[in-house]
């Protein structure tokens, strides 16, 4: 499951949905210039639509964990609900590799990692003196029934209950945190006893494990591994599996099991966690705190004070 907003690019404004992503920091859409199988199936932007559109045309190239993109950047005006954000810097694809963009809404994607000097969108509300606060937070339902949220310049109360626990990040990074402790059925495992580094990115669907605990993990929760090699669980035994803990700078975050289960009709039911695509960062073993983990909680991206909150879900 994705998570998709409706953005306005130039002037009048051309519609596009785009990926909050706050494990990377550019906001690009599908162009004109874009002659890839992907950009077929999606709305195209066109630059000379824009009457306030200009470009010096420096191309830029990202590689994602999924998939890569590349093409020329420009300036825009950039609608989102109530806020108009003039001169924000964007990149018009016009290369988009292999199918993982072809996917239906994914006309693009919005940057929001933390790192100066790239031109976020949020820098540039920052800059422009639209935010009443420097942040932004994320309810991501768990369903697609369900409207999922995110508010910028503050937080949405309504959807959260009790105290905000923050935990520092590094600055310049991509929402990078220490945490102290990983617990399973609230034994610790030792294995954040000098600290683990992660992420915390909405932009990966999965709760990523340090690759050298993976197969532990796995075994300690009873999973088995199909013959694609992913770990699944017997699906009538989801309610009995245990409770995995973060502790993180004095809050403990539970994630129950049908938070890292997936759901499925048949007899097996295949597990959210996979492994990160590096053992360490940091000298600290790495995780990626996806979706998998935020649908548990109101996450709270506080760019003025360098910190990142879990909140309870109202």
């Amino acid at each position: 499951m994705g998570y998709y907003g409706k953005i306005g690019v130039g002037t009048p404004p051309q519609y596009f949905y785009v990926h909050f992503d706050t494990g990377s920091t550019t906001l690009w859409v599908n162009s004109i210039y874009c002659q890839s199988e992907a950009c077929t199936m999606h709305p195209l932007f066109d630059p000379s639509q824009s009457s306030t559109y200009y470009s010096n045309n420096q191309p830029f190239s990202i590689q994602y964990g999924t998939g890569s993109v590349s093409g020329v950047i420009g300036y825009d005006t950039i609608t989102l609900e109530d806020f108009t954000v003039t001169n924000q810097k964007i990149g018009l694809s016009s290369q988009e590799p292999g199918s993982h963009f072809a996917r239906p809404l994914h006309d693009g994607l919005m940057g929001l990692a933390f790192k100066q000097g790239q031109g976020t969108i949020v820098d540039t509300m920052i800059k422009e003196n639209l935010l009443e606060e420097p942040v932004f937070a994320f309810y991501l339902s768990k369903n697609s029934g369900r409207t999922s949220e995110v508010t910028f310049g503050g937080t949405d109360p309504s959807q959260y209950t009790g105290e905000i626990h923050w935990v520092p990040v590094a600055a310049e990074s991509h929402w990078q945190l220490v945490f102290q402790g990983f617990e399973v059925d609230h034994q610790s495992t030792g294995w954040c006893q000098g600290g683990c580094s992660a992420i915390v990115d909405t932009g990966t669907s999965l709760l990523t494990c340090p690759p050298q605990y993976v197969q532990e993990l796995h075994q300690q929760l009873g999973a088995q591994q199909d013959e694609n090699g992913h770990y699944v669980f017997e699906c009538d035994s989801i309610s009995s599996l245990p409770t995995l803990t973060f502790v993180m700078n004095g809050a403990h975050l539970h994630l129950e099991p049908s938070a890292y289960v997936f759901q499925g009709s048949g007899t097996y039911c295949e597990s959210g966690i996979e492994a990160s695509h590096e053992e360490f960062r940091d000298g600290m073993p790495f995780w990626i705190l996806g979706d998998v983990f935020l649908r548990e909680f109101y996450s709270v991206f506080d760019q003025g004070n360098a910190r990142v909150g879990f909140a309870t879900l109202a």
